[in-house]
């Protein structure tokens, strides 16, 4: 499905999932996997029910090729 979020290159430090999955070029449902996964920077929460994802956590993530976040392997 073809997202029609657009990051512009300035923006919030913090990004909802739909422009966090959108920097990464992934669904939503894919980026959320990785971060409940340890595989990609996870979630911030910020009050009850709401979560923002750090723009330079993802940019520094994606800059080094995605490695895994938990530190083992990116399957587990």
């Amino acid at each position: 499905m073809p997202s029609s979020t657009t990051i512009p290159e300035t923006g919030p430090e913090l990004l909802t999932l739909p422009q966090a999955a959108a920097l990464c070029n992934v669904s939503q449902r894919t980026l959320w996997g990785w971060a409940v996964a340890g595989i990609s920077p996870p979630p911030l929460k910020i009050g009850k029910g709401t979560v923002r994802y750090s723009r330079r956590a993802y940019e520094k993530w994606v800059a080094a090729g995605c490695p895994s976040c938990n530190g083992g392997r990116a399957d587990g």
